[in-house]
């Protein structure tokens, strides 16, 4: 029997169910006005107190105010207080500079140092046609002084800032070089010979990628950072590796300081088959694919060396690598920094570099801030690292490099000259990935 709903009550329901509208639609609208309001005091309490700091430093400091280095100092400072380690403010010069970086050209010096035991920068690569090289300094050449200053004084750390700087800007070096005359006995004597040397900062083009066939077949790569332009050179390299009769492949990743994400997928590009290579997470939770790989891929087996010191686009490298099963990753856990940091021009030519996301590994984890765990973890002893740094570990006594030739014979390569005992009796690493 069927039952009909009388006019009073329709009206009653439609009465309550406006009302639970209206209640439902006045709280969110209150929460969101809250959350605006407290936005607004808070930003009224930040710009009342930087006002109170403008004025008193301006009634009473003792020196003069530079405009220009004070604005840039209160945006770095502001971006520095929001606790991202990746965020940075770049002043109209430096972020000039930065992409002039990007793009696989610097300007300064052109040199690679490493600091030694007393704290001076030894030079362990000069760059081809830079300006160091034009003006004579060497590889092994020792820094002591820049500018009549000890670098012991000024700091390892500054000292490496200024190599790089404004083209047409001078820099004077002291340096010690080591020699061999002929000895009073006949035989060849170690002598330390002190130079000065000026060199005008100049544009030079960074080596990012080194080759070489190891083990009699093996195809070496070694990567130290990802540009927008070296994936070019990366193929070449790999090719004429393959032509010459490659039976594996080797990518060294250690202190791979990261780089261009979109120089590196164009890499991936060439071993990976067709699917995703990079994604990542925004704050709002959307899941963005932001490159992918078509189906041609490089059908050797892969080997590829990770450290501590291997950074952001280098680990989505080496992610994909592992996750596509692709190659087995040898050595130790990532230094976990997987953000997607934007960077944002300002309208008077500076720049800020933002944390605005996180990349995901292939299966939609966050890498960031945990690392990727390598399949065979193999370290180097202490003074191993220190040889890896200044570019001085020769190749069959690298316990990495030689555990990661291993690894290409687990996966069928057929090696001609197989590892010593270096290598041998490698260490299952059983930790997962994320």
């Amino acid at each position: 029997m069927s039952r009909k709903l009388t006019w009073g009550a329709a009206v009653a329901l439609v009465a309550v169910t406006a009302s639970i509208t209206v209640s439902l639609t006045y709280v969110y609208a209150m929460r969101n006005f809250n959350t605006k309001v407290a936005d607004v005091n808070a930003r009224q309490a930040m710009y009342t107190k930087l006002s109170e700091i403008d004025q008193k430093a301006r009634q009473d400091y003792i020196g003069a105010v530079d405009e220009t280095a004070l604005n840039d100092g209160i945006c770095a400072g502001y971006v520095a207080g929001l606790g991202d380690s990746q965020a940075k403010y770049l002043s109209a010069e430096k972020y000039k500079a930065y992409v002039s970086g990007n793009s696989g050209k610097n300007i300064g010096v052109g040199i690679k140092t490493a600091r030694d035991n007393d704290g001076n920068m030894e030079v362990i690569e000069v760059m081809p046609n830079s300006p160091a090289e034009k003006s004579g300094i060497k590889k092994g050449d020792t820094i002591v002084s820049m500018d009549d200053k000890e670098i012991v004084r000024i700091t390892y750390g500054d000292a490496l800032n200024k190599l790089d700087g404004v083209s047409g800007s001078r820099v004077k070096f002291g340096i010690l070089r080591r020699t061999e005359d002929a000895g009073a006995s006949g035989g060849m004597e170690a002598k330390t010979e002190k130079l000065s040397i000026t060199v005008t900062r100049a544009e030079y083009t960074e080596r990012t990628i080194t080759s070489s066939m190891i083990n009699g077949n093996v195809a070496y790569l070694k990567i130290s950072e990802f540009t927008d332009n070296n994936a070019e050179q990366f193929n070449t390299l790999l090719a004429q590796r393959i032509k010459e009769g490659a039976a594996g492949v080797v990518v060294d990743l250690r202190s791979n300081s990261g780089g261009s994400v979109g120089g590196m997928a164009a890499m991936l590009d060439t071993l990976l088959p067709a699917g995703n290579t990079v994604s990542y997470r925004n704050k709002a939770g959307k899941v963005t694919v932001e490159h992918t790989s078509n189906a041609n891929e490089v059908s050797l087996p892969i080997s590829v060396i990770i450290d501590r010191n291997t950074f952001g686009a280098a680990e989505i490298f080496a992610s994909d690598i592992k996750d596509y099963k692709k190659g087995l990753l040898v050595g130790e856990k990532t230094a976990g920094f997987g953000t997607k940091d934007e960077v944002m021009p300002l309208s008077d030519g500076s720049a800020i570099i933002l944390s605005v996301a996180n990349y995901l590994t292939l299966n939609g984890n966050v890498f960031n801030g945990k690392g990727i765990d390598a399949d065979v973890s193999k370290e180097l002893t202490d003074a191993q690292r220190e040889l890896l740094a200044k570019n001085q570990l020769a190749g069959e006594q690298d316990a990495q490099l030689q555990a990661a030739v291993s690894a290409l014979i687990r996966q069928g390569a057929n090696v001609s000259q197989a590892p010593g005992a270096a290598a041998e009796v490698p260490v299952e690493s059983g930790a997962a990935t994320d």
